[in-house]
């Protein structure tokens, strides 16, 4: 694969929603593979897949029952190695979700390790001595199995944490993360990876990446458990992409991540650029508000921290875990906001569908997605009833289809004003323009006029005032029309003069 991580632009697929090659209602393997001329006529490079492993689904596939295999609603390892297969033929790469902090209670080496008796699973989870004590601080699950203590959860109730151990020891019952028994969560992770290396994956996004080791304030050993396992496997798989769900590069890039994840999260650059509202920290910067400040200081600072690792942030549209980017946009700053995710520095991710500018739906849950349901919706492929073209099915899809949202791929295509051939058209003028992946960018903000610099001769502009500006420059591409001045709320990629 000649594509180095640096230069990946990869689309997000969350395989129950993307299209259901076999009529039962439910995406599956097969079904991504019959659109990879899709998404590679996008421009995409590489995919990101959300987890397809043997799992009850209480959390969406995040709670994994059999780390070694696909679940039958998606298919079958053959399935899976024969889309590495057509994925690699047209010099795509494919990323996995790694669940590495926890697993499910229908696991069976967790079930192994909640019996009475002693077994060589029994120090994989984390259970404390007695079923009775329930330690404050700690989310712990009491009487549910033989075992005589309560396990600890990672997250849900149902997702019993792996035993990376404690940086700092409270109770008898917890275990320094320099013990010896703790390895044993180390090797079976670092098996996890092995598998599906040696099935064709090329790397892994990792879910709750922070959440190793415990009472670990700092993450300073959570970094040193990282690190140590990365030195394994880079051994074995020297090009192997690692890319984190931490979103805190200070910490994700020392312990060795390839890239790390700027998340929906009230406290950074991206929730209050594009995503804040009144309910959370006020209108956006995009929409007129936002503290801008505050803004630029921590978009600066993460892209320094990744320049400083010789890393990348990965900059999104959105995942699987957040309302979708059109919720919160109109289309003209929803399009200034593609111009952005496509010129800044670092990994762009786009969610399937968010080319379309879908959007979220009032949804009740499932898959234990609760408010996640909504943006988890079937991708909407054409203008045929009732499913779109999701599913050739005669009954009914697995998440419904909601008429929120009517613009398909098919009426997209046909459109060659969409916003679909715009980001189109993006994604190549990023993967034909060296500078666009420069890692360095220096800000600079006047009368809420933003300018990046990228490469030698290039720059970025996002007027974000009530007032035009003049342009300074050749309009390489501009979120919309304009002449010789920039309208507000207008981005433009031009050439210096």
């Amino acid at each position: 694969m000649k594509t180095s991580f640096k230069d990946l632009i990869v689309y997000e697929i969350y395989p129950t929603s993307f299209y259901d090659s076999n009529g039962d209602g439910t995406g599956d393997l097969p079904g991504i593979a019959a659109k990879l001329d899709y998404i590679q006529d996008l421009g995409f490079n590489a995919l990101w897949i959300n987890p397809f492993y043997v799992s009850p689904f209480r959390d969406g596939g995040y709670d994994v029952a059999d780390f070694f295999d696909v679940d039958p609603r998606f298919g079958t390892l053959e399935d899976f190695r024969g889309l590495i297969a057509q994925a690699h033929a047209r010099e795509m790469k494919v990323f996995l979700d790694l669940v590495a902090g926890h697993a499910s209670v229908d696991n069976r080496e967790f079930r192994r390790s909640a019996e009475a008796e002693r077994n060589e699973f029994s120090d994989l989870f984390i259970w404390n001595s007695s079923v009775w004590d329930l330690e404050p601080g700690y989310r712990l699950i009491s009487g549910m199995y033989p075992r005589h203590g309560c396990y600890l959860v990672n997250f849900f109730a149902h997702q019993p944490a792996f035993n990376y151990g404690f940086n700092k020891v409270e109770y008898p019952w917890q275990m320094t993360y320099q013990d010896e028994r703790t390895q044993q969560a180390r090797n079976y992770i670092l098996d996890v990876m092995r598998f599906w290396l040696a099935q064709g994956a090329d790397g892994f996004r990792v879910d709750m990446a922070d959440s190793l080791v415990k009472n670990d304030e700092g993450k300073q050993a959570t970094i040193a458990v990282w690190q140590e396992m990365f030195s394994v496997i880079r051994k074995e798989y020297p090009d192997v992409f690692f890319v984190s769900e931490w979103s805190d590069p200070a910490q994700a890039l020392k312990a060795g991540f390839d890239a790390d994840f700027v998340l929906d999260h009230w406290d950074n650059f991206y929730h209050r650029l594009v995503r804040s509202t009144e309910n959370t920290r006020g209108v956006s910067v995009f929409n007129g508000g936002g503290d801008m400040a505050y803004t630029l200081r921590d978009m600066q600072y993460r892209f320094r921290e990744a320049e400083k690792y010789g890393a990348c942030l990965s900059l999104i549209s959105g995942n699987h875990d957040s309302p979708r980017i059109a919720d919160f946009l109109t289309e003209d700053r929803l399009r200034m906001f593609y111009l952005a995710l496509m010129s800044l520095p670092g990994i762009p991710f786009v969610l399937y569908g968010d080319e379309l500018g879908m959007r979220t739906a009032d949804l009740p849950s499932k898959d234990g997605g609760y408010q996640r349901t909504g943006t988890r919706i079937p991708m909407v492929w054409d203008d045929t009833e009732p499913h779109h073209g999701f599913s050739q099915t005669a009954g009914q899809t697995y998440l419904p289809y909601c008429d929120i949202n009517r613009v398909s791929v098919q009426s997209a295509c046909a459109d060659e004003s969409s916003l679909y051939h715009y980001i189109r058209k993006l994604i190549r003028l990023r993967k034909d323009t060296e500078a666009l992946r420069d890692p360095h960018t220096d800000i600079t903000e006047e009368n809420r006029v933003l300018r990046f610099t990228r490469g030698k001769d290039l720059e970025l502009v996002l007027n974000l005032s009530d007032t035009a500006v003049p342009v300074r420059g050749e309009v390489i591409i501009a979120s919309r029309e304009i002449t010789d001045v920039l309208p507000p709320y207008t981005g433009a990629l031009v050439r210096k003069p």
